[in-house]
């Protein structure tokens, strides 16, 4: 038993070293990072598809506290960037923001090959989901609803609520 001892007391302090060595993944998964590059439509339930534009997204340096997050609506003249940064909040948890540099952060959450976030803006909910397909291409989809419920129903102690939908923007990128 003697001799025993001190390897069941060096094991664990091994182990521990090797853990502090280890370094955190800090960021985003690094396959996010890249320059997207495609085509969105614009739709409404009235209307069907009555804009379409391109977009890109530029993401570098995921794998920090803080990363470039750049959309860019449109080409030439009417082109609008929109330098925002992508903000590691707890990457164990998924959780993250986008800080549009003005003020307004967004938190988002990572699960599985999609970020995805839902905020509220003036009359307007927005549900966004960012999908990185395995061939390398992203799904970008933006849907906004009313504010205010267009039915609700009580059900015992709940109360459900239905929110009439005002668009939807559809994007596929394509990693250059």
């Amino acid at each position: 038993m003697k001799n025993k001892l001190p390897l069941l007391i060096a094991a664990p302090v091994m182990l521990a070293s090797v853990k502090a060595l280890a370094v955190p993944h800090e960021g985003a998964p690094e396959q996010w990072n890249g320059y997207f590059k495609g085509q969105c439509e614009l739709s409404s339930p009235k209307r069907g598809v009555f804009y379409t534009f391109p977009m890109a997204l530029e993401i570098n340096d995921v794998t920090k506290k803080k990363a470039d997050w750049i959309i860019t609506y449109g080409e030439g003249e009417t082109q609008q960037v929109r330098n925002y940064s992508l903000l590691t909040i707890d990457s164990d948890l998924g959780h993250y923001a986008v800080d549009e540099n003005n003020g307004i952060v967004i938190d988002q959450y990572l699960i599985g090959n999609e970020f995805m976030s839902l905020f509220e803006v003036a009359s307007t909910k927005i549900q966004t989901t960012y999908t990185l397909d395995s061939n390398g291409t992203m799904d970008v989809s933006m849907e906004s609803f009313t504010f205010d419920p267009v039915r609700e129903n009580d059900i015992g102690s709940y109360t459900v609520s239905s929110y009439a939908l005002k668009s939807k923007q559809k994007c596929k990128l394509y990693k250059w």
